[in-house]
């Protein structure tokens, strides 16, 4: 058979067709077999030497708030820079709340609940009885948050304060159901359900402490949290368990639930986990060490995670790993994500970073010719 020259092909329009549409197989093969290359790029750094157990926020105007266990609280705006910094007395490890009125509060071991403006201006404080381990959320007109083994309530329109006894420590911050349940856990082994007259109406036991995980509403109504005892709880708005399941580490954050309905958390095993809105495993991912801290939902099918080996994981919701990030310490406190995809994550020794993240792909050259 003779070859197909160049000019044959410049004289021919079918053999001038089969030649770039089969330039065109070749490509997009080979784009499947290239797969698409992350590329996390840091926006914006900043070192300091401090430790860094809170988790940041974002306000609703993009402003990002941190706060260190050495009692410095960190206003930055959306491109990174500093524009604001206020001292406490005292650790802080709560994380910070965007409150109804727009103001910022934030708790302190040195029992005060602090206010700010969304950009960082002091505006006043209120002292309690105990240590504060928690943000603080709205219910009824009062903030609720764990002071030691109490649930503290306070009304910010009379100023009276008010005390609901828990047994062991409150050091996960509480959340309000759809239904306007407050639940909350505590180091006493337990999960407590409380309505809106400040009565616990149910509770539910575990083996271990209930540390820093959050309870979180799944989108059925499942109240979903980790405990020390190495299990993930799914119980109902009753306290009666729907399921659980085992891993083999202590769970400290907490988990969260993507818009696929599976259920994201990490462990002290290693381990980050997706599972089901039923409980069974879909799929998990090795880390390096231990996982602290809580995932967060980047878009609707990735999410993204810190570990102990200094890495910031990029996961879908099938549990595939996209790309990682190499930080320059260990990964206690959750990211969080900005409203432009941008993340804000820090580190246990003072490390504080803003990365985005960007999917390169070979173009389709089909387009292009």
């Amino acid at each position: 058979m003779n070859a197909i020259t160049h000019t044959d092909i410049d004289r021919n329009p079918f053999k001038k067709r089969c030649v770039f549409w089969i330039s065109c197989l070749f490509l997009f093969i080979s784009h499947l077999n290239t797969q698409s290359q992350p590329i996390i790029q840091t926006i914006a750094q900043h070192h300091t030497k401090e430790t860094f157990y809170s988790t940041p926020i974002r306000t609703s105007s993009g402003v990002v708030v941190a706060a260190s266990h050495h009692r410095q609280i960190r206003f930055f705006d959306a491109s990174g820079n500093l524009i604001n910094s206020y001292k406490t007395k005292c650790w802080i490890h709560a994380t910070a709340a965007q409150l109804s009125d727009e103001t910022v509060g934030i708790c302190s071991y040195d029992k005060h609940l602090y206010f700010f403006s969304e950009r960082g201006d002091f505006l006043e404080k209120i002292k309690f009885k105990g240590r504060i381990f928690t943000n603080p959320v709205e219910l009824g007109g009062n903030l609720v948050f764990g002071c030691n083994k109490r649930l503290a309530f306070y009304d910010r329109t009379t100023k009276e304060i008010s005390y609901l006894h828990l047994k062991g420590l409150v050091h996960g911050s509480p959340m309000i159901t759809s239904d306007s349940m407050l639940v909350v856990g505590s180091n006493g082994k337990c999960l407590y359900f409380i309505n809106a007259d400040r009565e616990i109406v149910y509770t539910f036991r575990t083996k271990g402490w209930i540390m820093h995980s959050k309870p979180c509403e799944t989108f059925d109504g499942q109240i979903v949290f980790g405990s020390y005892d190495r299990h993930l709880y799914a119980v109902d708005r009753s306290g009666n368990l729907l399921w659980k399941y085992k891993t083999k580490g202590r769970i400290h954050g907490s988990p969260i639930q993507m818009p696929d309905r599976s259920i994201v958390f990490g462990s002290f095993d290693g381990n980050v986990y997706i599972l089901s809105a039923e409980g069974t495993l879909i799929n998990k991912v090795k880390t390096g060490k231990k996982v602290v801290a809580s995932p967060a939902v980047v878009n609707d099918s990735l999410f993204v995670i810190g570990s102990y080996d200094k890495n910031l994981y990029f996961i879908t919701s099938k549990g595939e790993p996209v790309a990682t990030y190499k930080a320059e310490g260990k990964i206690f406190s959750s990211p969080v994500v900005l409203s432009d995809g941008m993340v804000f994550v820090c580190t246990t020794n003072g490390r504080i970073y803003f990365i985005a993240g960007q999917m390169i792909c070979m173009s389709t050259i089909i387009s292009y010719l």
